[in-house]
């Protein structure tokens, strides 16, 4: 019988003490469309307007820059099809940096893996390495045309 209130107490004391250590500033997002913010979610969020990108096989060497319209209509095709992939990811070295710059010179720094000819490729946004983005075998052609056919 003492060993139950003993158990009791101290089970409540324990309770006490986590309810007591909970955040007073509980804050609660809402959504008017969540169908919406949760695809948004799921895209490789890349701003259109950049002025050209450049894509390097070790960071900062041997860079190789797009700013022809053509060629960069192609990359952000490329980018807003990517989608991200759930989980954590543990990815080894990329393959290729690449730098999207936009007129007020402040690049967004991203990590590609580029598949072989009818395989998915990998984004990843630096900031952010435990985030995937592929993108389908169509688009991983584009980017063995764009990219790879460059630095063979």
């Amino acid at each position: 019988m003492k060993k139950t209130i003993l158990l009791a107490v101290f089970l409540i004391s324990i309770s006490s003490i986590l309810f007591a250590c909970q955040s007073k500033e509980s804050t609660i997002e809402i959504s008017a469309n969540p169908a919406t913010k949760s695809e948004n979610d799921k895209k490789l969020s890349i701003n259109t307007g950049f002025k050209n990108i450049s894509i390097s096989k070790i960071k900062g060497f041997n860079e190789i820059t797009f700013d022809d319209k053509e060629t960069l209509k192609a990359f952000q095709d490329i980018f807003s099809s990517a989608i991200r992939e759930p989980g954590i990811v543990d990815i080894a070295d990329p393959e290729f940096y690449l730098d999207v710059v936009y007129d007020k010179d402040n690049p967004q720094n991203l990590f590609l893996w580029i598949g072989e000819k009818g395989q998915r490729s990998t984004f990843m946004k630096t900031e952010d390495t435990n985030t995937i983005y592929t993108v389908s075998n169509d688009m991983t052609d584009k980017l063995i045309e764009l990219v790879e056919a460059r630095f063979n």
